[in-house]
């Protein structure tokens, strides 16, 4: 007595054995077909009334020019179904969360206010608290002349954009951009 004489028969059938399955079933539909599956258009000169709506009717081919009626051939140029269906969003608790409509079509970084706390301002705990309180004079660092020659930003005068079209030399584009000052030649 061998195990798998204990064990139930197999519900589902393997890969290799669904496409073996597969192979037999097409071979015995071509042997039996007796009609062919391809929908063809009407012959040249018995189009009249007709008019091609589905992928089928236009074969492998294109559009048919004598008729005068908006034709997608390989669904070419047809505008794709779009849906403002939202799916439903749920919180940690199951409940839904609608702020999801009010965020539709917005940027994800801009601020939308979708419940009443969210508009009520919070209450300081305590006004002595020291972040909240202005730097004193003391504690506001006065800049020297270097750091202030340091932040200075020298005019620019553009490689690409003259307006007037004056001629201005290379050595008065690199001095007023500052980048000639850094290294003695």
């Amino acid at each position: 007595m061998a195990l798998t004489s204990f064990l139930p028969a197999p519900t589902q059938l393997s890969q290799d054995q669904l496409e073996a399955e597969e192979k037999a079933r097409s071979q015995r539909s071509r042997q039996t077909s007796l009609v062919s599956s391809r929908r063809e258009p009407p012959p040249y000169g018995y189009r009249k009334g007709w008019i091609p709506r589905l992928l089928e009717d236009f074969g492998d081919g294109g559009a048919f020019p004598e008729i005068h009626v908006a034709q997608y051939p390989l669904d070419m140029g047809r505008k794709k179904k779009m849906s403002n269906a939202l799916a439903i969003q749920v919180d940690s608790e199951g409940k839904i969360k609608y702020d999801a409509i009010a965020r539709q079509g917005q940027s994800k970084d801009k601020v939308i206010y979708s419940k009443y706390t969210d508009l009520v301002p919070k209450e300081v705990m305590n006004a002595d608290d020291p972040d909240l309180q202005r730097p004193d004079e003391e504690a506001i660092k006065e800049m020297t002349v270097k750091e202030q020659q340091e932040w200075k930003i020298p005019p620019c005068i553009s490689n690409w954009k003259n307006a007037k079209g004056y001629t201005i030399p290379l050595d008065k584009r690199l001095a007023a951009d500052g980048r000639g000052l850094q290294t003695v030649h």
